[in-house]
C-alpha cells in the first residue's frame, strides 16, 4: 500500500448544500468527512453518548475499554481522509505497526507467528507444515488475484441493482467467489492448522470461514501488503481523531439524540427529525445505521421503506476471541494473540 501524501492545508469551499450522516460509526464519520470537504455542511447525528458505532468504547475506573475493532489494515484507505483538504492524518492519529500480525495459538501448545515477514513467514510454515510451502505460495497468487478484482477494481463500486452485481460475476467466478475461504484455502494447503491460520480472519468481521465468500482472501494480500497497525491509545483515539478532522473542517456532531424519522415527499428526502424532538431540513441524507433499522423504522413513513423492509433479512454475527495487551505486562504472548 502507498501512504496518501497531503497537499497544503485547505478550506472547503461552500457549496451551499446541507448534508446529514445518520450513525458516526467509522463509515458514517468517513462519509461525513468527504462530505464536509467538499464544501457540503454537514451534521453527524448519533443516538448514543460517544461517537464511534463498532468502535465504541468505555471508560472506566481510569481505564479505557475499546468494545470493538482493533487494528488497522489499510492506512491508505485514512489517511485519504485528511488528504483531501491537504491534512495529515498523523496530525490526529499515531499508527504503529504491530509484528507479529497475530500469534495463533492450539491447544496442543503449538503456535503459530504470522506475518508480512516473508523469511519468517516461510520459517513458521516449514516448522507448523513442512509440506505445504508450495501450496502457501499458490495461495499467495490466488489471494493476489482476488484481492485485485474483489478490492482494488469492486471496492468502490456501489452495487445498486441486479445488473452491477452481474458485470462482476464473470471475475468473481474465475475466482470460484461461491467457495467457502475454507474451502478455497484447504485445495491448497494440506495442514489442519495452518488452513486454520489463514482462514480465521473472516472471524474478526463476523464471518464463518466454513461458509463465508472465498473472496476474503484478499484479507491475507491487504495485510501482506499493508501490514497489520495499532492506533496509539486504541481504537477510541482513531475515532477521536476523525472526530477533530470533521470539527476542523467546519461539520457539526449531534450526540445522544437518536434519530426516529427521516421525512420523504415523493422520492426524496427532505427532514430528518430526533427523539428530542429537532427536525432539520438537508438536501441529502445518508444512514450508516442498520440496514434493518433505517428501512423499517427510520423510513417507516415512505414506499420506499414499506417495499424494501420486507427484503431485508437480519444475519447473526459470530465472533472471534482474540487478546489485544501489552507484550511487555503480559510475557510470552504476542500483542496480538488468537
Amino acid at each position: 500500500m502507498t501512504a496518501v501524501v497531503p497537499a497544503t492545508p485547505t478550506l472547503p469551499v461552500p457549496t451551499g448544500k446541507r448534508a446529514c450522516v445518520i450513525g458516526a460509526g467509522f463509515g458514517g464519520l468517513a462519509l461525513a468527512i468527504r462530505l464536509q470537504s467538499a464544501g457540503i455542511e454537514t451534521v453527524l447525528v448519533e443516538a448514543r453518548d460517544k461517537p464511534g458505532g463498532r468502535g465504541y468504547f468505555w471508560e472506566k475506573d481510569g481505564f479505557t475499554f475499546d468494545a470493538g475493532p482493533t487494528v488497522v489494515t489499510d492506512p491508505p484507505c485514512l489517511q485519504e481522509l485528511w488528504a483531501l483538504t491537504g491534512h495529515d492524518m498523523a496530525e490526529d492519529v499515531t499508527l504503529m505497526p504491530v509484528m507479529p500480525f497475530y500469534r495463533l495459538n492450539w491447544p496442543d501448545g503449538t503456535n503459530f507467528d504470522y506475518s508480512n515477514d516473508e523469511a519468517g513467514l516461510a520459517r513458521e510454515i516449514a516448522r507448523v507444515a513442512p509440506g505445504d510451502l508450495a501450496g502457501y505460495e499458490e495461495f499467495l497468487q490466488y489471494s493476489a488475484g482476488v484481492f485485485e478484482e474483489g478490492y482494488v477494481k469492486l471496492g468502490t463500486v456501489p452495487f445498486l441493482d441486479f445488473a452491477s452485481m452481474i458485470k462482476a460475476a464473470p471475475a468473481l467466478a474465475k475466482y470460484q467467489a461461491w467457495r467457502s475461504v475454507y474451502s478455497m484455502v484447504s485445495s491448497f494447503i494440506k495442514s489442519e492448522k495452518l488452513r486454520e491460520a489463514l482462514t480465521f480472519h473472516t472471524l474478526l468481521v463476523g464471518g464463518n470461514p466454513m461458509t463465508t465468500s472465498a473472496i476474503y482472501a484478499l484479507i491475507h494480500k491487504l495485510e501482506k501488503d499493508g501490514g497489520v497497525w495499532w492506533s496509539k491509545g486504541g481504537t477510541n483515539q482513531l475515532i477521536a481523531g476523525m472526530v477533530k478532522h470533521f470539527e476542523r473542517l467546519g461539520g457539526t456532531m449531534r450526540l445522544h439524540d437518536p434519530v426516529v424519522q427521516v421525512h420523504t415527499l415523493g422520492n426524496k428526502v427532505t427532514e430528518v427529525e430526533c427523539a428530542s424532538g429537532w427536525t432539520e431540513r438537508f438536501d441529502a441524507v445518508a444512514s450508516n445505521a442498520d440496514i434493518m433499522h433505517s428501512y423499517r423504522d427510520l423510513l417507516s413513513e415512505s414506499p420506499r421503506g414499506r417495499r424494501w423492509r420486507a427484503a431485508c433479512r437480519a444475519s447473526a454475527s459470530r465472533p472471534g476471541c482474540s487478546w489485544s495487551t501489552s507484550a511487555s505486562k503480559e510475557p510470552g504472548r504476542a500483542s496480538r494473540t488468537t
